[in-house]
């Protein structure tokens, strides 16, 4: 019985490592998404200022 007990503890301790892995990739793509978010924004500002004196 107590066998059973730990091959269950045992395999919920798997699944919240599975969990918190694919936790910590979904924040790592959020996070790069928004970096890259970012940087465009800034070029696209730049762009525009270059725009803007041009004429």
């Amino acid at each position: 019985m107590g066998k059973k007990r730990k091959s269950i503890a045992t395999s919920l301790d798997e699944v919240d490592r599975t969990m918190y892995a694919s936790f910590c990739s979904a924040a790592n793509s959020l996070s790069q998404l928004y970096t890259q978010a970012m940087n465009q924004q800034k070029l696209s500002f730049q762009a525009g200022e270059r725009h803007g004196l041009i004429r």
